[in-house]
Protein backbone atom coordinates (compact mmCIF):
# COMPACT_ATOMS: atom_id res chain seq x y z
CA UNK A 1 0.00 0.00 0.00
CA UNK A 2 2.91 2.44 0.89
CA UNK A 3 4.65 1.64 -2.55
CA UNK A 4 0.92 2.65 -3.99
CA UNK A 5 1.05 5.55 -2.04
CA UNK A 6 4.38 6.83 -2.88
CA UNK A 7 4.35 6.16 -6.72
CA UNK A 8 0.74 8.29 -6.66
CA UNK A 9 2.45 10.78 -5.47
CA UNK A 10 5.18 10.47 -7.83
CA UNK A 11 3.01 10.99 -10.74
CA UNK A 12 1.13 13.71 -8.85
CA UNK A 13 4.82 15.85 -8.44
CA UNK A 14 5.22 14.79 -12.27
CA UNK A 15 2.36 16.31 -12.83
CA UNK A 16 2.93 19.49 -10.95
CA UNK A 17 5.16 20.27 -13.73
CA UNK A 18 2.69 20.48 -16.16
CA UNK A 19 0.19 22.66 -17.70
CA UNK A 20 -3.15 23.81 -16.41
CA UNK A 21 -6.04 22.40 -18.01
CA UNK A 22 -6.42 24.63 -21.47
CA UNK A 23 -2.80 23.78 -21.95
CA UNK A 24 -0.13 21.36 -23.51
CA UNK A 25 1.74 19.27 -21.01
CA UNK A 26 5.73 20.16 -20.29
CA UNK A 27 7.98 22.69 -21.45
CA UNK A 28 5.79 22.62 -24.89
CA UNK A 29 6.83 26.25 -26.30
CA UNK A 30 9.94 24.78 -27.28
CA UNK A 31 8.26 21.77 -29.13
CA UNK A 32 8.79 21.89 -32.56
CA UNK A 33 5.14 20.25 -33.33
CA UNK A 34 3.50 22.50 -30.92
CA UNK A 35 4.90 25.50 -32.52
CA UNK A 36 3.88 24.87 -35.55
CA UNK A 37 0.22 23.97 -34.78
CA UNK A 38 -0.01 27.12 -32.46
CA UNK A 39 1.91 28.96 -34.78
CA UNK A 40 3.94 30.66 -32.37
CA UNK A 41 6.57 33.15 -33.37
CA UNK A 42 10.19 33.31 -32.46
CA UNK A 43 9.18 36.65 -30.07
CA UNK A 44 6.17 34.57 -28.39
CA UNK A 45 8.57 31.55 -27.36
CA UNK A 46 10.92 34.13 -26.55
CA UNK A 47 9.11 35.18 -24.08
CA UNK A 48 7.37 32.56 -22.92
CA UNK A 49 10.45 30.97 -21.82
CA UNK A 50 11.79 34.23 -19.94
CA UNK A 51 8.22 34.15 -17.90
CA UNK A 52 8.85 30.60 -17.34
CA UNK A 53 12.65 30.46 -16.03
CA UNK A 54 11.61 33.29 -13.69
CA UNK A 55 8.85 31.59 -12.16
CA UNK A 56 11.04 28.36 -12.27
CA UNK A 57 13.40 28.53 -9.34
CA UNK A 58 10.08 29.80 -7.04
CA UNK A 59 8.38 26.64 -8.78
CA UNK A 60 11.22 24.32 -7.56
CA UNK A 61 11.31 25.55 -4.06
CA UNK A 62 7.28 25.60 -3.67
CA UNK A 63 7.65 21.91 -4.59
CA UNK A 64 10.75 21.06 -2.30
CA UNK A 65 8.61 23.03 0.17
CA UNK A 66 5.51 20.64 -0.33
CA UNK A 67 7.50 17.83 -0.60
CA UNK A 68 9.15 18.07 2.88
CA UNK A 69 5.96 18.74 4.41
CA UNK A 70 4.24 15.62 2.91
CA UNK A 71 7.11 13.87 4.61
CA UNK A 72 6.69 15.30 8.24
CA UNK A 73 2.46 14.60 7.38
CA UNK A 74 3.59 11.09 6.77
CA UNK A 75 5.71 10.83 9.82
CA UNK A 76 3.12 11.76 11.86
CA UNK A 77 0.30 9.67 10.35
CA UNK A 78 2.55 6.61 10.35
CA UNK A 79 3.07 6.60 14.20
CA UNK A 80 1.14 3.79 16.14
CA UNK A 81 -0.66 6.28 18.38
CA UNK A 82 -1.84 9.22 15.98
CA UNK A 83 -2.01 12.88 17.74
CA UNK A 84 -5.36 13.86 15.64
CA UNK A 85 -4.51 17.85 16.46
CA UNK A 86 -0.92 17.33 14.86
CA UNK A 87 -1.92 15.55 12.09
CA UNK A 88 -4.31 18.20 11.12
CA UNK A 89 -1.84 20.97 11.58
CA UNK A 90 0.25 18.66 9.14
CA UNK A 91 -2.36 18.30 6.78
CA UNK A 92 -3.63 21.74 6.84
CA UNK A 93 0.59 22.76 6.16
CA UNK A 94 0.31 20.14 3.09
CA UNK A 95 -2.37 21.80 1.73
CA UNK A 96 -1.31 25.13 2.32
CA UNK A 97 2.12 24.65 0.46
CA UNK A 98 -0.18 22.99 -2.24
CA UNK A 99 -2.32 26.22 -2.57
CA UNK A 100 0.99 28.33 -3.03
CA UNK A 101 2.82 26.12 -5.71
CA UNK A 102 -0.92 25.82 -7.85
CA UNK A 103 -1.54 29.42 -7.43
CA UNK A 104 2.31 29.90 -8.69
CA UNK A 105 1.91 27.55 -11.32
CA UNK A 106 -1.83 29.32 -12.37
CA UNK A 107 -0.14 33.12 -12.44
CA UNK A 108 2.54 31.89 -14.78
CA UNK A 109 -0.05 30.45 -16.77
CA UNK A 110 -2.12 33.55 -16.97
CA UNK A 111 0.83 35.23 -17.73
CA UNK A 112 2.04 33.27 -20.63
CA UNK A 113 -1.78 32.88 -21.89
CA UNK A 114 -1.45 36.80 -22.07
CA UNK A 115 1.47 36.44 -24.85
CA UNK A 116 -0.97 33.79 -27.14
CA UNK A 117 -3.40 35.14 -29.05
CA UNK A 118 -6.54 34.33 -28.62
CA UNK A 119 -6.79 31.49 -31.65
CA UNK A 120 -3.77 30.25 -30.12
CA UNK A 121 -5.33 29.53 -26.75
CA UNK A 122 -8.04 27.79 -28.03
CA UNK A 123 -5.25 26.22 -30.22
CA UNK A 124 -3.84 24.85 -26.82
CA UNK A 125 -6.73 24.12 -24.98
CA UNK A 126 -7.85 22.14 -28.21
CA UNK A 127 -4.14 20.39 -28.50
CA UNK A 128 -4.02 19.68 -24.56
CA UNK A 129 -8.18 17.70 -24.93
CA UNK A 130 -6.56 15.50 -27.35
CA UNK A 131 -3.66 14.45 -24.83
CA UNK A 132 -5.48 13.93 -22.09
CA UNK A 133 -8.12 11.50 -24.28
CA UNK A 134 -5.12 9.90 -25.42
CA UNK A 135 -3.73 9.46 -21.43
CA UNK A 136 -7.16 8.55 -20.83
CA UNK A 137 -6.99 5.66 -23.15
CA UNK A 138 -2.97 4.55 -22.37
CA UNK A 139 -4.39 4.66 -18.26
CA UNK A 140 -8.03 4.17 -18.06
CA UNK A 141 -8.02 4.39 -14.13
CA UNK A 142 -5.49 7.63 -13.38
CA UNK A 143 -7.70 10.22 -12.61
CA UNK A 144 -7.36 13.57 -14.03
CA UNK A 145 -7.36 16.70 -12.28
CA UNK A 146 -9.89 18.77 -11.42
CA UNK A 147 -10.87 21.61 -14.30
CA UNK A 148 -11.40 24.90 -13.07
CA UNK A 149 -13.82 25.51 -15.49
Amino acid sequence: MKRLLVAISVLWCTAAWSAPVGMPEGKWWKNSRVVRELALTEAQVDRIEKVFLRVRPTLIDLRADLEKKRLLQESVMDRPNVDTQEAARHIDDVEQARSKLEKTRATMFLEIRQILTPEQWQKARDFQDRARERRRQRFPGLRERASPE
